[in-house]
């Protein structure tokens, strides 16, 4: 008789736990509802999160393009700097070698003035120790000196032009040095930049191993340096690899405090396959890299 109560008792018992058990796991299912969808009080879930990531994937994805729009035009006009400084250098080097030899031919010149001025001045020595009786054909001697004086005339005038030539080779190789310098400047800037758009792209080949999956939510989580490059919303998604195949990839949700939340679908997985911890993932490189 004293058994149907004890019974009785151990059969409340196991009801009151089953029912603490029940609430127990309904309110573990309550939190993970609120997690995914928000809860009343405006907490924002993962949905809510993810709507606000996909209206920041827009302009991120225009200041992504903008950016590589910029280096390729910078890249184009390293380039086309690069080939006039070349030009430059060729014709700065043309018109050296036209100053040096017209300074050559105004030094032959002025030599050349020189010994004539020389033979001139002999000669009128000459002419004038002569005795006063051989002075009788004075005509011959004055038209002998005329031509002289013609002579020396004549190559004074082509040491003027030789020297205005001279002037303005000097011009013209001062411009093109000017023009050099102008565009060694340029080509420097152009090459900054190119070099730091090589140091933002060599960030691709980075690789990141995945620490945490959550299959029911369908995102993992890996551990990222500040500088990675990795921005969430990016429309380039990032790529899960395993033994050098790629098996699924990722958007970007989050990034902060060195760590990248980012999420996958399932449906895309190859059949049998599964992210695991462990995984590598790589950043995808822009279309035309």
């Amino acid at each position: 008789m004293k058994i149907a109560p004890l019974i009785a008792v151990v059969a409340t018992l196991g009801l009151g736990i089953a029912g603490w058990m029940y609430s127990n796991q309904q309110q573990t299912t309550m939190k993970l509802v609120i997690g995914a969808t928000g809860g009343p009080d405006g907490t924002a879930g993962l949905k809510a999160v993810n709507s606000t990531l996909d209206g920041r994937v827009a302009s991120l994805s225009g200041e992504r393009k903008k950016a590589l729009e910029a280096s390729a035009e910078a890249h184009t006009l390293m380039q086309r700097s690069a080939e006039e400084l070349a030009e430059a250098e060729a014709e700065l080097a043309r018109q050296v070698a036209a100053r040096d030899e017209m300074a050559e031919k105004l030094e032959d010149a002025k030599a050349r003035q020189e010994e004539i001025e020389k033979e001139v001045e002999a000669m009128l020595a000459f002419f004038r120790s002569l005795p006063a009786p051989e002075m009788a054909s004075v005509s011959d001697l004055s038209e002998a000196v005329a031509r002289f004086e013609e002579t020396v005339n004549t190559e004074k005038e082509r040491s003027q032009t030789l020297t205005a030539e001279l002037e303005e080779k000097t011009t013209v190789r001062e411009a093109a040095v000017k023009k050099v310098g102008q565009e060694t400047t340029e080509l420097a800037r152009l090459d900054g930049i190119n070099r730091r758009f090589e140091e933002e792209y060599r960030k691709n080949d980075d690789e990141f191993i995945i620490m945490a999956v959550d299959r029911r939510f369908r995102f993992v989580v890996f551990s990222a340096s500040k500088d990675s490059g990795i921005v969430a919303g990016d429309t380039a998604p990032l790529l899960v690899k395993r033994d050098g195949k790629m098996i699924a990839k990722l958007r970007v949700l989050s990034v902060g405090d060195g760590q990248v939340v980012a999420e996958f679908a399932p449906d895309a997985l190859p059949a049998g396959v599964s992210i695991e911890i462990g995984d590598r993932v790589f950043l995808q490189k822009p279309i035309g890299s």
